[in-house]
């Protein structure tokens, strides 16, 4: 599934170095039809159950996909065991509504006061926790030699709480109730922990490695880490609440990257480089904004890689790639390209072994 070439680009990318090019993944679906899924008689709220909750249903569309996509430089089949991000809040207590597009966690918070904050663990018996459980191991099984199963989008913990308290009472809480914040987060803490590692161990009985909702293959343990809630927090407050909980989670994996999404979260950059063991940061300017290749965006990466971490992009305009290449150092970066079609796909893997180094 994965080259040893490109297995020795990915090792240099967690060690913030590089081998023979920069480490690009690149698919592009190979332009055959699939058979359209046949949604006839159910109603939309029914259809949003089933393409998230019929397990058997995501499997073949999932294998489906994969058939019929090409993989080029550093891409491999892998499929994400997508249940919304932060899918933990609903496995430790929380409640779980499916939409459209995603899944929401927030909609009904469970802790109403501090006075009465339910316990937090892992509810074996959730439906969440079954479905993860169920979907992970289904997906293990059904892609033994022909793709790779991600660890599910579990959440950041801090944007756990928000989801258990609700965003707005959390926000006045940092202020009103700092300490049971604090105190929810490290209740929090070894509950991400217990579940983190228990999903790695189904994983690890059916691949030579480890992946995510971002698609990096790493041969240990690792985990985009994120906090949302941050980019309405002020440097100091982020230093106060989330730094200690990252620099606890980088002390536990092996290798981990930073979610930095959005422009509200970049006054928190200086907190990030400081925390010895994040191996990067991955930069997501937001909706509205330029894209993570364009030159507005060169002088936060020169400061990101002086500051010794490596690069995530995920690059949506397909024809600025070569000049993002002109721009940074190779060692430490990880460029995903999205939305492209396989005669592009093909022009930039071209482009990109042509970058050596």
């Amino acid at each position: 599934m994965l080259s040893e070439a490109s297995k020795k680009r990915y090792s240099a990318f967690w060690q913030n170095d590089a081998t023979d090019r920069f480490l690009v993944y690149l698919s592009a679906p190979d332009g055959s039809k699939s058979p359209a899924p046949d949604f006839s008689g159910l109603t939309e709220d029914e259809v949003n159950w089933k393409v998230r909750m019929d397990f058997e249903f995501r499997v073949l569309r999932e294998k489906e996909r994969i058939l019929h996509t090409n993989y080029y430089c550093d891409g491999f089949p892998t499929i994400f065991t997508d249940f919304g991000p932060g899918s933990l809040a609903a496995c430790i207590g929380g409640s779980f509504q499916v939409a459209k597009d995603t899944v929401w966690f927030d909609r009904n918070p469970i802790i109403k006061n501090w006075d009465s904050c339910p316990e937090i663990k892992i509810y074996r018996n959730s439906e969440m926790w079954q479905a993860t459980d169920t979907y992970t191991k289904m997906l293990c099984e059904a892609g033994k030699g022909i793709f790779y199963t991600s660890i599910a989008d579990i959440g950041g913990t801090l944007d756990i709480a928000a989801s258990l308290r609700g965003t707005s009472e959390l926000l006045l809480d940092v202020y009103d109730h700092p300490e049971q914040v604090k105190e929810l987060v490290k209740k929090i803490q070894p509950v991400w922990k217990e579940a983190f590692f228990h999903l790695k161990s189904i994983t690890d009985g059916y691949q030579d490695g480890v992946t995510s909702w971002m698609p990096i293959w790493c041969e240990k343990a690792y985990f985009p880490l994120q906090c949302d809630f941050s980019a309405m927090l002020s440097a100091d407050m982020f230093e106060e609440f989330v730094l200690p909980d990252l620099i606890y989670q980088t002390e536990y994996l092996d290798h981990s990257i930073y979610h930095l999404d959005g422009p509200g979260e970049l006054q928190h950059v200086d907190h990030l480089l400081s925390i010895p063991r994040l191996n990067a940061i991955q930069w997501i300017p937001g909706a509205g904004n330029a894209d993570v290749a364009d030159e507005c965006w060169f002088e936060l990466y020169q400061k990101i890689q002086a500051g010794g971490k490596g690069l995530v992009l995920f690059v949506n305009r397909p024809e600025m790639l070569e000049n993002l290449l002109k721009h940074i150092s190779p060692k430490g970066v990880y460029i995903y390209v999205t939305d492209t079609d396989d005669y592009t796909a093909r022009q930039l893997k071209e482009l990109v072994e042509k970058t050596k180094i």
